[in-house]
């Protein structure tokens, strides 16, 4: 299957250089390097238009090559961080849902307990209450 190529696709193999190198560059942050593999994808599609193009012309395809090596390195990176990284993510994850249930807890048994002490003290009150008092002596008598 040959594909032929029509106009200048150095400025293809340039740009998908110059992000792959940007990629690269991002995807080496921890924390937020896997987010560098679709600019990096991009790069590789780009690198690899012109690559084919300028071998097809039997032209230099230096540059092509190198954005086509640094963005498949760039991705391996990307993804290597998003698999290391999603541990600690899925982690922190656990432990604010141990959090957020602990504090649920806390806060229904302190309601529970302010609750009974009201209850507590309006039973207590009503037992001192004379009018109360007067009814249910009457009742028993």
């Amino acid at each position: 299957m040959n594909i032929e190529f029509y106009g200048n696709p150095k400025p293809f193999g340039i740009i998908g250089l110059v992000i792959a190198i940007f990629s690269l560059i991002f995807s080496l942050i921890p924390c937020v390097g896997f987010y560098a593999i679709i600019p990096s994808f991009i790069s590789v599609v780009f690198c690899l238009i012109a690559f084919l193009y300028l071998k097809q012309k039997k032209e230099s395809t230096g540059v092509p090559l190198s954005g086509l090596i640094i963005g498949i390195i760039a991705i391996s990176i990307g993804i290597f961080q998003y698999y290391k990284f999603k541990v600690v993510f899925d982690t922190k994850e656990e432990i604010e849902n141990s959090i957020n249930k602990v504090e649920d807890e806390i806060k229904e048994d302190i309601q529970n307990r302010v609750l009974e002490g009201i209850k507590e003290n309006i039973e207590k009150e009503l037992e001192n209450d004379s009018i109360q008092k007067i009814k249910t002596d009457s009742i028993h008598q």
